[in-house]
């Protein structure tokens, strides 16, 4: 079977998942957080890395980075499970090699869980291309949109033409008041 490395900081958590992947017939190891799998990485690339997101030292995120910049020739799967509530930004990190799914701790069935990650030994665990760091994605600015309004000239859609507003004649000045 598989050779799965099973990341997470609480230690109950990480034997629930050893345990029942090891009864499923896969071979696991572990490691508290994100440091410590990038030991293990250097010993061993497992077929999956089972990851939390929220870990002291080099949390989930962490640990993606440095695949991604470290390792972007080594074929690798990272299965993401995680309770945190996920926010776009989040989404739009997850959503790139070496990710292959995010598994919700908190909606967690034991059953399930060995399916999911049997669907997800079956993803392809190639770079989709050589791995740069991703690019922050900042928001842009939209240029203004071009002016509609008609001009005084024309006449406005749907109403009655307006005449031009006369121009104002320098040459000419008011009337001086007689101040009486």
């Amino acid at each position: 079977m598989a050779r799965i490395l099973v990341v997470d900081d609480e230690p109950d958590v990480r034997e629930l998942f050893n345990i029942t992947l090891k009864m499923a017939g896969h071979n696991t190891e572990t490691a508290k957080d994100g440091v410590e799998a990038v030991d293990r990485l250097e010993d061993e690339v497992p077929d999956l890395i089972l990851l939390d997101l929220m870990m002291p030292r080099m949390d989930g995120f962490g640990l993606l980075k440095h695949i991604r910049s470290e390792m972007d020739s080594t074929p690798m799967r990272v299965l993401i499970a995680t309770a945190k509530v996920l926010e776009d930004q989040d989404k739009e990190r997850l959503s790139a090699w070496p990710v292959v799914g995010v598994l919700n701790k908190g909606e967690l069935d034991i059953g399930a869980m060995v399916g999911i990650i049997s669907t997800a030994l079956e993803r392809d665990p190639k770079p989709t291309q050589v791995a740069e760091p991703a690019p922050e994605v900042k928001a842009k600015v939209p240029e203004p949109a071009p002016e509609t309004k008609p001009k005084m000239s024309e006449p406005a859609p749907d109403s009655k033409p307006k005449l031009p507003e006369p121009a104002p004649d320098s040459k000419s000045s008011p009337a001086p008041s007689t101040g009486n």
